[in-house]
């Protein structure tokens, strides 16, 4: 029989960081009985505030449930670390015993509540309600926040930033959405090139003034082309000495002004795209068809997953397919073990022509229809959003269309 009161609430989605092992044992027997939590992570050593900070951006929980007991000095410097973390995480301390000083200075660090062993289900229930509630509350009052997509090569070449453009005026096209286009690759960024666009400002100069940004100077830096704002790589590379916080604070940013927020990024090993990763909503790592592409897609699958990305957060789209390509898709599937979630036709023609206009790809030909159409289905408003198994698509029934 389910606790009354949890049967109908949804899931929270938990992060546990314990390195008691025997009150994590305890507490997480408890989780059939009241299906209220979803661990999707059991971290079983304090983490550092910086490495937990980049767990919650990779797996966004709901809640963080911290062990008080094994190091009570520690777990409070990490409270207070989730507590200043924007979107809201909500505390729940976790001790052995019912100590009122500790619950105290757990809950003035920013905990939103406390339970503690044997974890009897009337107290998980009357703190899972009060948690449920405030995030009621929050939703209400909280504005919503524009979605962050990410396109990163398996490696340099691969027709990401095409990708990556083309998604962005077909996000803008699709529902009039405010999108913003933005080019983090600092060393060999082409969004200039591919848009024709010059402007005296870039991605530099926001992540230099990222605590400063306002209306008037996001304005200044962006340029704009057919209804989408740009913010463009910076003309020469340049190695900036990358400070994490301000990746965070310009995408938050950037959040708070667009519907949707593109992101053009180099290879999955580039730190750029290793402090933007975390941030993002969704992550698309772009290959094609070539055998090292393939042997540097299988890599980068693997690098994101020991980075802590589960395999649900990134997808794989295939650029450049072409009716004389020996392996069809459920080969590449084979070798990526992973699935493939769109398949692009080669065009270099459309490419080229859209190149010299500094345009996107028109959606008269085949491979714009297909990048139009992706577009559409990523807030679910176009024909590829009803289709499952992209990965199983008959390749040459693909490319024989129109």
């Amino acid at each position: 029989m389910e606790p009354q009161g949890i049967q109908s609430r949804a899931e929270l989605v938990a992060l546990l960081v314990c390195p008691n092992r025997g009150l994590a044992q305890q507490f997480s027997a408890t989780i059939p009985e009241t299906k209220a939590f979803n661990l999707i992570a059991d971290i079983k050593r304090y983490p550092t505030a910086q490495q937990l900070d980049q767990r919650l951006r990779q797996l966004r929980p709901d809640v963080v449930l911290l062990d008080l007991s094994a190091d009570t000095e520690t777990a409070l410097s990490l409270i207070a670390a989730v507590a200043a973390f924007r979107p809201t995480i909500h505390v729940i301390g976790l001790d052995e015993r019912n100590d009122a000083n500790v619950i105290i200075r757990s809950l003035r660090a920013g905990a939103t509540e406390f339970l503690c062993a044997p974890f009897d289900i009337e107290s998980q229930t009357t703190v899972i309600t009060r948690v449920l509630r405030l995030r009621e509350t929050e939703d209400k009052t909280t504005p919503e926040r524009g979605k962050v997509l990410a396109f990163v090569g398996a490696k340099a070449g691969m027709g990401t930033t095409t990708v990556a453009v083309n998604t962005a005026f077909a996000l803008s096209q699709e529902g009039k959405r405010k999108v913003l286009l933005a080019d983090l690759d600092l060393i060999g960024g082409t969004i200039s090139f591919a848009l024709r666009l010059n402007h005296s400002y870039s991605v530099l100069d926001a992540l230099r003034h990222s605590e400063k940004l306002d209306t008037t100077l996001w304005t200044a830096l962006v340029a704009r082309r057919e209804g989408v704002d740009v913010l463009l790589a910076p003309d020469r590379p340049e190695l900036l000495n990358l400070e994490g916080h301000r990746v965070h604070e310009v995408i938050e940013y950037m959040r708070s002004f667009y519907q949707a927020v593109v992101i053009d990024l180099p290879s999955v090993y580039d730190r750029v795209s290793q402090a933007t990763l975390g941030e993002a909503d969704r992550i698309y790592i772009v290959c094609n068809p070539e055998l090292p592409s393939l042997h540097m897609t299988r890599k980068a699958i693997s690098t994101m997953e020991q980075m802590g990305f589960t395999r649900d957060q990134f997808s794989l789209l295939v650029n450049r397919m072409s009716r004389k390509q020996e392996l069809g898709a459920q080969d590449m599937e084979k070798v990526f073990n992973f699935p493939i979630s769109k398949l692009f036709p080669e065009d270099y023609g459309a490419a080229h022509r859209a190149l010299t206009a500094g345009k996107p790809i028109a959606p008269s030909c085949e491979l714009g229809r297909m990048l139009e159409q992706f577009g559409a289905s990523i807030f679910g408003t176009g024909k590829d959003a009803k289709k499952k198994g992209m990965g199983a698509l008959n390749l040459k029934a693909l490319l024989s269309e129109g």
